[in-house]
């Protein structure tokens, strides 16, 4: 029993002793701290990062002065490197204060960007209110429109930032960074890759990109999330068929062809395909209707017309019968006025009205054989007839 009471008293001896040293410790480094130089103070920072949690309260000392005397250093690089340093160690500040108003006061502050991005680099764990987000945006975007080759790692190290604070409203930031043609490719690629941490809730911020964005943006907001190994494909073929959906609304308010928004027809049309998403039949519909003007127009070729025909047929059946008969209805008008006709694409309208069945192509089927087509294009024509439901 003696033996054990020793024990205990050794111990506590051992503990009272270690702690008396640790505020020592804590003792000398706030005295060297108040009473040195920056460059002293940059010094003693560094090593309390080293340091256990014990020497924690240099660290509200340090944020104390940075904050005091900002306005007056913060054009000094010590001044600038010990705030950056307090900041990145912001988690071992334990001392009650509001910690969220003093970090954003940081970033108001000074106007180096090495700060401000350090503290939105930590920011996300201190819950700041929307105002502040709004400022983040701007001064992201800000440093976009100004950028020059020497700001490669401040734009790469803001892209890390806006990923980090994961804040939705900050997709529309990321996304001017992945379409910037000032910007190396390297950091358009790397901001593609931060928006996809947004997934799937950055649905509203790709919709409406879709939407009011100009033609490159819809192409390239599409490509964010068909290209990627995240979203699913149910996803994947929603955001396909809003994307078609805008470029046929694009196209039928347009005088002319724009190749980003063809480039988009066709590819979402493709992933629609791809996923068998047979929701979007009344977008197919419209689709067809805008690329028999395509056609017409000269915008896109035969055989590109022949592809939105064959996804209407995959995806629009119901309504493909009808369409593609009357099709076929004005084709045959045109050779019957003696005007030419493209044999590739009449074959292609007759062999997909046979495929479906549709005893409503009935009439347009049978004039075929009235009329002067090839004779390849009239047995076609009495095939399909043969395979009509009755």
């Amino acid at each position: 029993m003696k033996r054990f009471i020793f024990f205990i008293l050794f111990a506590a001896s051992v503990c009272l002793c270690g702690a008396e040293d640790q505020s020592e410790e804590l003792t000398e480094l706030r005295e060297n701290f108040f009473a040195g130089s920056l460059t002293d103070k940059v010094e003693i920072i560094q090593s309390a990062i080293e340091k256990d949690a014990s020497v924690n309260q240099i660290f509200t000392d340090a944020l104390s002065f940075v904050v005091d005397y900002s306005s007056l250093l913060q054009n000094d690089s010590r001044m600038i490197k010990l705030t950056r340093m307090i900041i990145e160690n912001s988690s071992r500040i334990t001392e009650e204060m509001d910690l969220t108003k003093t970090l954003c006061s940081l970033f108001y502050t000074y106007r180096d960007k090495s700060v401000k991005i350090a503290v939105m680099n930590v920011i996300k764990n201190y819950k700041p209110d929307r105002l502040f987000i709004s400022n983040v945006n701007e001064f992201a975007l800000s440093c976009l429109n100004n950028y020059s080759s020497a700001d490669s790692k401040t734009i790469s190290d803001i892209i890390d930032a806006l990923q980090k604070m994961k804040d939705l409203t900050s997709v529309s930031v990321l996304f001017e960074y992945a379409v910037d043609d000032n910007i190396p490719d390297i950091l358009t690629q790397k901001a593609r890759d931060a928006i996809l941490v947004f997934s799937p809730d950055y649905k509203a911020e790709i919709v409406s990109i879709l939407e009011k964005g100009s033609p490159e943006k819809k192409l390239v907001a599409f490509h964010i999330v068909v290209e990627n190994d995240i979203d699913t494909d149910f996803f994947k073929a929603e955001i396909a068929e809003k994307a078609l959906s805008n470029a046929i609304i694009y196209m039928g308010n347009s005088l002319a062809a724009d190749p980003y928004i063809i480039k988009l027809q066709f590819e979402a049309l493709s992933e629609l395909r791809r996923v068998a998403w047979t929701r979007s039949s009344n977008v197919l519909v419209n689709l067809f209707k805008v690329a028999e003007k395509e056609y017409q127009a000269g915008f896109i070729d035969e055989k590109s017309f022949i592809q939105v025909m064959s996804g209407l047929v995959e995806l629009a059946s119901g309504e493909a019968g009808l369409l593609l008969s009357e099709y076929l209805g004005k084709i045959n008008v045109r050779t019957e006025n003696g005007e030419p006709y493209d044999s590739d694409l009449v074959l292609a309208v007759i062999k997909m009205l046979g495929a479906l069945g549709d005893k409503v192509a009935f009439d347009n089927l049978l004039y075929v054989g009235y009329l002067p087509y090839d004779d390849s294009i009239i047995d076609a024509s009495r095939i399909a007839l043969a395979g009509l439901k009755w």
